[in-house]
């Protein structure tokens, strides 16, 4: 595929650890084991999906076979390892390296596959230093699937290295768990996602508002990925320049106006008025889990400001700083505690609306509950 016509997650893909954006503290300490030459047989990477888990773990494979490194015992770090200029980094940069095994637990769930994936370890790669075996979604792995694996994780070739990839870390077994060096990825900041997508929109010159790259990121919940994916979205309709216009337009969802008048009715106690505001959306066909979610984040964000204004530069690097101004007007409104039950009341809701065969009813009856409160 032409480079012009990839989708974005994959056509900036970070190519080295300086450019992964949210996992600072997990490059970090991957950086200087590999500096220092300590590598593991076996690393276990979990986390919410969309967060790099599988970037970072064809990173570390690029990075043990890029012909600037040596880990028996020399290492020529004056430059950047991975190095994206030798002939290896060139070929995982291409996909075409045969050192770089990725298996989807998903589909390769059962003892006949890890069988098949043990036979294949005890081969020594034709050219490069080590072959990475890199097992996404490890948790949907068998029982016995384990246990098979869990001999070739105590007892390892040396040129092979084992990076598994997890969601849900509770899933796999602490006999794993013990064999491998575990870490864990943690959602990237609203304000990491919003950077990542300005400096595409920069390298694609493409003109942007930063409202439309907040929303944006809001959508995302923390996937760098799916970020990605909602921006090729809007670029595919909106090709010279992203709006938040554009944005809720293209992806049904209300205008902040909309939302911040609605939350003002909620503080208030008008409770008339947001049954109308509610009505109106749910006319403009907008996505009533979306509305909750923001509300919910605007009551979270009172909450913390409410005890602590200090936590103000906190929330900064989450929201703009007419978010702020705007719920600091509203705090005068809400005691803690009726901040608190609002909180409760629309984590209630957010569950509601998943199953709800009337879209705006729970979204209805946490207005009509809050406005009950004094």
């Amino acid at each position: 595929m032409a480079e012009h016509n990839q989708v974005l997650y994959r056509k900036y893909r970070p190519k080295s650890f300086d450019e992964v954006i949210g996992q600072e503290q997990v490059v970090r300490v991957l950086n200087n084991s590999l500096k220092q030459g300590r590598v593991a047989h076996a690393y276990l990477f979990s986390g919410p999906r969309g967060v790099g888990k599988t970037t970072i773990a064809r990173l570390v494979a690029k990075a043990l076979n890029c012909a600037k490194s040596d880990f028996h015992g020399k290492s020529d770090f004056n430059g950047s390892v991975p190095c994206n200029t030798c002939e290896s980094c060139n070929e995982f940069n291409a996909g075409s390296s045969f050192n770089l095994i990725e298996i989807d637990a998903a589909s390769n769930r059962g003892i006949d596959e890890v069988r098949e994936l043990r036979e294949s370890v005890r081969f020594v790669p034709s050219k490069g230093k080590y072959k990475v075996y890199v097992i996404d979604e490890c948790h949907q792995l068998t029982k016995d699937a384990f246990n098979a694996l869990l001999k070739t994780l105590e007892e390892p070739p040396a040129h092979a290295i084992f990076i598994l990839a997890t969601t849900e870390l509770d899933k796999v077994p602490a006999t794993i768990i013990s064999r491998t060096q575990q870490f864990d990825f943690r959602r990237p900041s609203i304000k990491d996602t919003k950077n990542k997508l300005a400096k595409i929109c920069g390298l694609e010159e493409i003109d942007f508002e930063d409202e439309a790259l907040e929303t944006i990121a809001l959508i995302a919940e923390g996937s760098m990925r799916d970020a990605e994916s909602v921006l090729g979205r809007i670029l595919a309709v909106e090709d010279k320049n992203v709006t938040a216009e554009a944005i809720y337009k293209i992806l049904g969802l209300p205008k902040k106006e909309y939302i911040r008048n609605l939350f003002s009715c909620l503080a208030s106690n008008e409770r008339g008025k947001a049954f109308s505001l509610i009505s109106e959306m749910v006319k403009e066909g907008y996505d009533m889990q979306y509305i909750a979610k923001i509300l919910l984040r605007y009551f979270r964000n009172s909450m913390l400001l409410k005890s602590d204004s200090g936590l103000e530069q906190v929330l900064l690097e989450e929201e703009t700083r007419e978010d702020i101004e705007f719920l600091k007007s509203c705090l005068v409104l809400f005691s803690q505690e009726r901040l608190n039950l609002c909180i409760r009341i629309f984590l209630g809701a957010q569950e509601l609306l998943k199953k709800s065969p009337i879209p705006q009813l729970p979204l209805e009856m946490a207005v009509y509950e809050i406005t009950k409160l004094t």
